[in-house]
């Protein structure tokens, strides 16, 4: 495989002001690997992402503008919840939107897409939730990307600006001693295992859940 030129392209990430995506975005930061990043999202840049929007590294832009002339790799950690959006809601976002804004990175070239989406995702579930999270993965499977991810992480630990109250409680009861892919990780670690994926030359279609996170972050997955 031929290394590739550093800060030679162009990242697009969606659902950036969630738990695995802020993170998400700082391990992209940090990488040497992204000329650009176009973050999009409907509130407006923290602080703590200024200074990269000033040196032009991050753009900052929201969902009615345009998807940037070019694309390498598509970033989604878009999600909802039923409690907040409703049946119709969720579908809307964690379906539609992200089968939507991979459509149009793809367009414009992305050979990537890493999509978080949630372990027991299955089109055909008898629990909504799943069931929604199965119909996105099925519609992004079918637009012809190079290489797709889907994260299937279990219970989530981490702050974040939604309290998913079901999380905490899982979180106090999700240890060790239960099998590997129904463990709590927290959101950074997620996070920090699709950025080194991304950097991997995959092709095909991937699920990756708990075993395969822990595999990326302590390098067993080269």
């Amino acid at each position: 495989m031929q290394a590739e030129e550093p800060y030679s392209k162009v990242a697009v990430i969606v659902g950036v002001t969630g738990l695995i995506g802020s993170h998400l975005l700082e391990c992209l930061l940090q990488e040497n690997r992204y000329r650009k990043i176009v973050a999009i999202a409907r509130s407006s840049a923290p602080d703590s992402v200024k200074k990269y929007i000033d040196s032009g590294q991050l753009i900052w832009q929201s969902f009615s503008e345009p998807m940037p002339d070019h694309v390498d790799h598509f970033f989604c950690a878009l999600g909802t919840t039923q409690k907040v959006a409703g049946k119709a809601g969720l579908a809307a976002v964690d379906r539609d939107l992200v089968v939507e804004t991979a459509s149009a990175a793809i367009a414009k070239g992305a050979s990537l897409c890493s999509i978080v989406s949630a372990t027991g995702a299955d089109a055909s579930s008898i629990f909504f939730y799943n069931r929604i999270k199965g119909e996105m993965e099925a519609g992004l499977s079918e637009l012809g990307a190079r290489c797709v991810q889907f994260w299937q992480p279990s219970v989530l630990l981490g702050e974040r600006s939604e309290e998913r109250f079901a999380e905490k409680i899982a979180g106090c009861i999700l240890r060790s001693p239960l099998p590997r892919n129904i463990q709590c990780r927290d959101g950074a670690a997620v996070a920090s295992a699709i950025a080194v994926a991304a950097g991997r030359d995959l092709t095909g279609i991937h699920r990756f859940k708990v075993r395969e996170i822990d595999m990326f972050n302590s390098g067993e997955i080269l």
